[in-house]
């Protein structure tokens, strides 16, 4: 067998070269040469002769120094070609074993017929290479039908086959199982000994697709992608590749079967479209940039916010969008923040492509490699201009509300009800309490109309309101003609009395005042009288509804009945409240009055105010 084919079948073609192959037929060629010209120099052979015997004739003759050289040469090749055999042997399957086995009695048989002759032990010298070179072709011809040993060479497969990730399986023509790497047999769940020589169509019993598939496009070349079943419970995706094999003739000498797993790559695939579909479908603005805050990405939700088109945005510094109603001092604090590597979150006011500005919450967030280097920014934002806005006028409304509920009830008392859904009593050790009545209310009523009446108590009441109001005091109510207000409460506080006195006597200034002009119209006007008490009272809101702040005691029943015992134009107060403002007024004692449900009470007029430094300024 020459070294050559035998190079080529074991899968050793890298030693081929041009220059190799030149160097092997040096010897043969120069062997040739002196062979054709043996008579001028007898190196190759001498003393040529017919020897006579039996059974018949042989040729005899003296080799030459160069018949030794080719004989030396020769049997190395053929050493050497047999090593490679022998470890060809050694690293292949059954299937090629059986195939080397018959090439190496094709070379042993043929080399022991020549040494026997060279060696001299063949009888009457006669040469048995050409003998042992017909039974070895006979035994050859029987090879290369039975196992076609041409056909499908063994290579080098423990280094490229074996460590291959991919599964590879090899079928001769007639679709039987010839060799298998380990990946395939995993997936197969079988060894090499228990597949070889087995039929496709066994091998592939447990997925009938795929091997209908095969047996469908049996010459042709498939490339597929097939989810398969693998054992019970696992399901992967391969990029199944398989090629025809054929000879240099172009006969098909079987096929190759090729098994990529691609599973993890398509569930990988699957999450990328997943989040590009989530990306492209975000109602949030998505904006990716590189380290200097040029912009590399942005996702529909962005020109639809912005006005500004992926071409337009895409290169441009995130600056186009600053909107200059931020400080310099928060954008530093934000970039301090990502180039720190850390998550920035807030609010920002952003500027659109027509220079409307519009309201974002945004989250930047730095994107890093494998090594922790950051590479990127991201930028995920959602509009909340409608929030804000909304936000606003429910703020705008709110003030409203309790501009509106401190005009009802006290700020305190808001804020109970606001954090605990209700308020509890108080009991209050000293407070003062003050009513109004008009004493010639009904009289005076019966000649004004509906509208009229009512605007005229607005405007007094109104003017009640502002004196109390200067005095921090707190208005009650008002019944009908009567106003009702009170001091020291629900913030307790030492002047309670003084104040209230104090705003008494403005209350009756302002009724004189409007007395005077009324009369000088020829209108009819108001007759006040007010009376004031102090002491103990308990306050509150009852009910659920039309929330009032309100008060209740002796006090209170005291204070109304120094009203209604007064007299018209004058402040009555009770003894209780003499106590507390008779060095800051002048009071006359009235002596004791009766009082309904009350009896005798001792009562005194207010006059004025002591000290004249005191005489607070009029606000009318």
């Amino acid at each position: 067998m020459p070294v050559v084919s035998i190079l080529t079948y074991t899968g050793q073609r890298r030693w081929l070269s041009p220059r190799n192959v030149a160097l092997l037929f040096i010897i043969p060629l120069i062997t040739l040469a002196l062979t054709w010209t043996n008579e001028h120099h007898e190196l190759i052979w001498v003393n040529v002769g017919l020897v006579s015997g039996i059974p018949f004739n042989t040729l005899s003759f003296t080799p030459g120094a160069w018949y030794w050289v080719n004989i030396a040469y020769s049997y190395a090749l053929f050493v050497f070609s047999t090593i490679l055999l022998v470890v060809a042997f050694v690293r292949s399957t059954p299937l090629y074993r059986r195939q080397i086995i018959f090439l190496l009695l094709f070379s042993i048989l043929t080399w022991m017929g020549n040494l026997a002759y060279t060696v001299g032990l063949t009888p009457h010298s006669m040469n048995l290479t050409p003998i042992t070179f017909s039974v070895s072709g006979l035994l050859i011809a029987w090879g290369l039908f039975r196992y076609r040993i041409l056909d499908i060479a063994p290579v080098a497969r423990d280094a490229v086959v074996e460590s291959m990730s991919d599964g590879v399986i090899v079928l001769d023509p007639q679709n039987r199982v010839v060799d298998l790497n380990p990946v395939a047999q995993g997936l197969l769940g079988h060894t090499l000994p228990e597949i070889v020589g087995q039929p496709l169509a066994q091998v592939l019993a447990d997925w009938p697709a795929l091997m209908e598939l095969c047996r469908e496009q049996k010459s042709a070349s498939i490339h597929t992608e097939i989810p398969l079943n693998i054992g019970e419970d696992e399901r992967r995706i391969f990029d199944l590749h398989v090629s025809p094999l054929r000879d240099q003739r172009g006969r098909m000498t079987g096929r190759l079967m090729l098994w990529h797993d691609v599973t993890e790559r398509k569930q990988t695939e699957d999450k990328l479209r997943q989040l590009s579909r989530a990306m492209e479908q975000s109602g949030s603005t998505i904006v990716i940039t590189d380290l200097d805050g040029n912009i590399e990405f942005v996702n529909p939700a962005f020109t639809r916010i912005t006005g500004y088109t992926p071409e337009e945005a895409i290169g441009e510094n995130t600056r186009v969008l600053k909107s200059g109603e931020h400080p310099t001092e928060f954008y530093r604090e934000l970039w301090d923040t990502i180039t720190r590597g850390e998550v920035w979150q807030g609010e920002m006011v952003n500027r659109k492509k027509n220079g409307e500005f519009y309201w974002e919450a945004a989250t930047l967030s730095p994107v890093k490699d494998e090594a922790g280097r950051t590479t990127h920014y991201l930028a995920i934002k959602e509009d909340i201009t409608a929030r804000k806005k909304i936000g606003a006028a429910l703020a705008q409304e709110q003030l409203k509300s309790d501009a509106l509920l401190r005009n009802i009830l006290p700020a305190g008392i808001i804020t109970e009800i606001k954090e605990q859904g209700h308020v509890a009593p108080v009991l209050f050790d000293c407070a003062s309490i003050m009513f109004t009545d008009f004493g010639n209310f009904t009289a005076t009523a019966e000649h004004l109309g509906p509208q009229e009446l009512v605007a005229s108590l607005d405007r007094y009441f109104t003017a009640f309101d502002r004196v109390i109001e200067k005095y921090g005091l707190e208005k009650l109510k008002t019944i009908g003609d009567g106003y009702m207000c009170a001091g020291g409460l629900p913030l307790p506080n030492s002047t309670h009395a003084v104040d209230i006195v104090n705003a008494a006597l403005e209350i009756l200034d302002f009724t004189r005042q409007e007395k005077e002009k009324q009369q000088r119209a020829g209108q009819h006007y108001w007759d006040i009288r007010i009376g004031i008490s102090s002491g103990p009272v308990i306050a509150g809101i009852v009910g659920r509804q039309k929330y009032a702040y309100d008060v209740w005691g002796d006090t209170v029943v005291i204070a109304s009945r120094m009203e209604s015992s007064g007299e018209i134009g004058r402040v009555n107060i009770s003894r209780s409240t003499y106590k507390l403002v008779r060095d800051q007024f002048d009071c006359e004692y009235r002596g004791k009055v009766h009082a309904k449900h009350k009896g005798q009470v001792e009562m005194y007029f207010v006059n004025g105010r002591v000290k004249r430094d005191l005489i607070d300024r009029q606000i009318f």
